[in-house]
């Protein structure tokens, strides 16, 4: 990337015409684009092994539901399982109560 020499400003690749420049975002000051600097601004798209880009929408939507699920039977277990303790506890309490007497 390169900046104005005049007032520091991100210079841009466009084109004016046939011919590609960098021109200043804030003052407007254009220079030519040496093909130092155009490789300096390309962009690069990688892509997985199988060549399909996968979008954020898609993938969050598909762990979104399965993550649901696996919260909703998380949350089930945990119930049992205070319910459980809380059975397991009043039992106690109550053999204690017996052995007391």
């Amino acid at each position: 990337m390169q900046f104005c020499p005049k007032d520091g400003g991100l210079m841009v690749p466009t084109k004016k015409g046939n011919k590609e420049i960098l021109k200043c975002n804030k003052c407007g000051y254009e220079m030519p684009l040496d093909k130092k600097a155009k490789k300096a601004y390309e962009i690069k798209e990688n892509r997985g092994k199988s060549g399909k880009v996968l979008t954020t929408s898609i993938v969050s939507e598909n762990e979104g539901r399965r993550r649901e699920d696996d919260e909703w039977q998380q949350e089930r277990e945990e119930y049992y399982k205070e319910v459980g303790l809380e059975l397991l506890r009043e039992e106690l309490e109550g053999t204690e109560e017996h052995e007391e007497e």
